[in-house]
């Protein structure tokens, strides 16, 4: 076999491989002994059948066995024979080989270029404390109380925090917000629902939340709000409202005792299991955040210390698989689609930007993680398999089964484990500095 490169860029090569016809005749004799040796004819045993007579009823058979075995070797014989690191085949052509003349195929490969590895050790990032106080555990059972409230009827003006049930109705320039977004009621009219008078943050209509405030059963009320410049529902994007309102019930919440039969309720048996149980939730996350936030400051760091050619096709992969991801949070959130539409370049930029930075760390993990011979265990893909399973709501052994029959997807499998474990490693050789949470705030906004 023969291999001619050609460079297309820097990270997209195609790969010539020819394949002489002397080459072809001697792969083809030993397919032609293996179909002897096995193949059924009549009034022949096995492995007597004349050379002539297999040719004639198998010749079809035999010549997509000589190609396949042909193109395969031939593959083979390009990668090994290349030195590339190859990231993706693009492209495959040729492939059909005949014993009385020489072959070719040509594989088009996107390909890792060389670099000399940043420094990825004692890397400095900066954590929160991961100590738990007090007051925290006080908080975060107060917290607890409060999700577990009743709510009495009392005879007085609503006070923050009290739940309401008022009924409303909004109006832009005296036309009724009903008419102008039909399929968005809760901003045009609402009857006899519930809301917590001056909650902070709440998704329903600020004027009525905050408007409902010292009204009393009965009592009606109008008030005019603005709608944000980028309100998430266009129509109502900048606009002046008012909305008139009317309460007919306000509900006190009433914390619940930690008692006996509150803790039963949790099938603990003290108020101290309980403060144990909740100081051990706030430290788990706690060193949730820690972790996540120095992984985000390791590959933030070495991102800055190195740049390298990229292959074009895993960028293409990647930013249509962060277009999905966009796209679905934001159908989840309520989104309208002619909004994601008239944003859909901004959205394909911030994709293609975010997909590049994880192709880089994705090659960058993966060379120090075979530098530093960091394996995949299996361990380690029982764990993959099973977190994929719970995700995608299947159960393992067909997961086993897909991962069994599509080789491309088991690579990429273990290619996620191998970079996740050597960004644990990177993290682990990190240099910490505590600071207070308010300072290291800023670390939190992106994964990798």
């Amino acid at each position: 076999m023969n291999l001619a490169i050609q460079d297309i860029n820097e990270t997209r090569k195609k790969l010539n491989v020819t394949v002489s016809a002397d080459e072809a005749s001697a792969e083809e004799k030993e397919i032609l002994r293996e179909f002897i040796g096995t193949v059924k004819i009549p009034g022949f045993r096995p492995g007597r059948a004349p050379e002539a007579i297999v040719r004639s009823r198998f010749g079809k058979e035999l010549k997509n066995e000589l190609n396949r075995k042909l193109t395969s070797k031939a593959y083979e014989y390009a990668v090994e024979d290349s030195g590339f690191e190859i990231y993706t085949v693009v492209d495959m052509e040729g492939g059909e080989f005949t014993t009385d003349q020489d072959g070719e195929i040509s594989v088009t490969v996107d390909v890792v270029p060389d670099f000399n590895l940043p420094e990825y050790e004692g890397i400095k990032t900066k954590v929160p404390s991961v100590e738990v106080s007090d007051e925290e555990v006080d908080e975060a059972i107060d917290e607890l109380r409060r999700q577990r409230s009743e709510f009495q009827v009392v005879d007085r003006p609503a006070e923050k925090g009290d739940y309401v049930k008022v009924s409303y109705e909004g109006k832009v320039a005296d036309q009724p917000i009903a008419e102008i977004v039909p399929d968005k009621a809760i901003w045009g009219k609402q009857d006899n629902t519930w809301e917590e008078a001056g909650a902070e943050g709440s998704v329903g209509v600020t004027a009525v939340v905050n408007g409902v405030v010292g009204m009393a059963v009965d009592e009606a009320k109008t008030e005019s709000m603005s709608f944000p410049a980028e309100f998430e529902v266009g129509e109502l994007a900048g606009k002046d409202a008012v909305y008139e309102m009317r309460v007919h019930e306000v509900r006190q919440r009433v914390l619940p005792e930690i008692n006996e039969e509150f803790l039963k309720s949790m099938r603990l048996e003290s108020a101290e299991q309980l403060k144990d149980q909740i100081y051990d939730d706030l430290k788990g996350r706690k060193v949730q955040t820690k972790r996540h936030s120095q992984r985000v400051q390791v590959t933030d760091a070495l991102d800055a210390r190195i740049e390298f050619s990229l292959p074009e096709s895993a960028i293409e992969a990647e930013t249509k698989s962060v277009m999905r991801g966009i796209v679905e949070q934001n159908v989840r959130q309520g989104v309208a689609e002619d909004q994601l539409d008239a944003h859909k370049e901004e959205i394909f930029e911030n994709a293609r930007r975010s997909a590049g930075q994880r192709v880089k760390m994705n090659i960058l993990l993966s060379r120090i993680g075979k530098k530093e011979a960091i394996e995949v265990e299996e361990d380690d893909i029982q764990r993959f398999l099973m977190s994929e399973a719970m995700s995608k709501r299947v159960r393992i052994e067909q997961l086993v089964k897909e991962f069994q029959k599509d080789r491309e997807r088991a690579v990429a499998m273990r290619r996620s484990i191998l970079v996740d474990k050597t960004l644990s490693w990177i993290v682990e050789k990190s240099v910490e500095e505590e600071v207070e949470e308010s300072e290291e705030e800023h670390h939190h906004d992106h994964d990798h």
